[in-house]
């Protein structure tokens, strides 16, 4: 069962990271340091095929960590997985979509104090709106990490996203960073603000008026409507999906996205042209899940600027540190 970490004494030495539900807990250097120790990790996978010294004893037994997501997921929820095994700790998860008693009326926070109170040793979950998750995931007694948390934030997403830019152009600070598409929908732009800001980053957004965030929530941001004229702007330009399943305004609510995708992408989709207006030092990203066609033509996923897999890749290292740097520091 998970011990009560409640006392203070206990608090104190908690890593930064164990209730990680947004990245606005963290301090620039909290964020170097995983950034520093998610390289070690990456070099000790080259050399062993884990992320720890096979020739060193471990200090500690394998963990057991419960992954809850409550929307659906490829690449977060695969790699938290691959990061755990590497690590050399054990996964459960649930289908909250065809396995459990949510089909049967339970709620999301019963389900959750349900899991926690089988003893897992941490919990990752991801969900929309719930406000009875809000006010039970900072009291539980194990570490709980975001895996994404409606169109709020996804802190694992922008630090992976950080790092890929450490690695690709040397450091964050400096870097102009052009997110373009559906930022006021996007957990994953909102998090990219806090973190990449945080680091030393100019922060651009580009989209339809309807996309773009309100100027006074985020008055640090600079703001461009058109594409053609932004792109000799930035050193990295990121994409988003357009998730008119998110949108409440009448002309896009209950549109299909075959409907709307070529009025998009004739505006603010990247394509063979613009990628040569695209700075050749610049490198090129997205999140993901990419609708081709719509956000990026076919052919940016061959431009050797695009770093998109390296993102994927990256997200296992961050997620590594993470869970390294929690049971590392309880």
């Amino acid at each position: 069962m998970p011990s009560n970490r409640s006392d203070s004494s206990a608090a104190t030495q908690r890593s930064p990271f164990f209730t990680l539900l947004d990245s606005r807990v963290l301090t620039e250097n909290a964020i170097l340091s995983l950034f520093s120790h998610a390289k070690e990790l990456g070099e000790l996978y080259e050399k062993h095929g884990i992320f720890f010294d096979p020739n060193k004893p471990k200090s500690a037994p394998s963990k057991v960590i419960a992954c809850l997501f409550f929307e659906a997921s490829t690449r977060t929820f695969m790699s938290f997985q691959m990061a755990a095994f590497r690590l050399g700790h054990q996964v459960i998860t649930l289908d909250t979509g065809t396995g459990s008693s949510i089909l049967k009326g339970e709620t999301d926070d019963d389900t959750v104090a349900n899991v926690v109170a089988m003893g897992p040793d941490a919990l990752v979950i991801r969900y929309n709106r719930s406000p009875g998750l809000e006010r039970l995931l900072p009291t539980l007694p194990i570490p709980v990490i975001s895996a994404g948390i409606g169109v709020s934030s996804h802190p694992t997403q922008a630090l992976l996203d950080a790092y890929t830019i450490a690695e690709a152009r040397g450091a964050v600070r400096g870097e102009r960073v052009l997110i373009v598409g559906d930022v006021a929908h996007s957990r994953v732009a909102r998090s990219n603000f806090d973190v990449l800001l945080k680091l030393g980053a100019e922060v651009g957004v580009c989209g339809p008026d309807h996309f773009l965030p309100r100027a006074d929530e985020f008055p640090q941001l600079k703001i461009f409507r058109n594409l053609d004229e932004a792109l000799e702007w930035p050193t990295v330009l990121m994409g988003l999906r357009v998730q008119l399943e998110r949108h409440e305004d009448p002309k896009l609510k209950g549109r299909s996205i075959d409907d709307y995708k070529s009025e998009y992408h004739a505006e603010f989709g990247l394509n063979g042209a613009r990628l040569k207006k695209l700075r050749p030092d610049a490198i090129i990203m997205h999140p993901g899940p990419i609708n081709h066609g719509i956000e990026f033509a076919p052919e940016v996923m061959e431009d050797p600027r695009c770093r998109i897999l390296e993102q994927v890749k990256n997200g296992v290292l961050i997620r590594a540190a993470i869970l390294s740097k929690i049971f590392s520091e309880e």
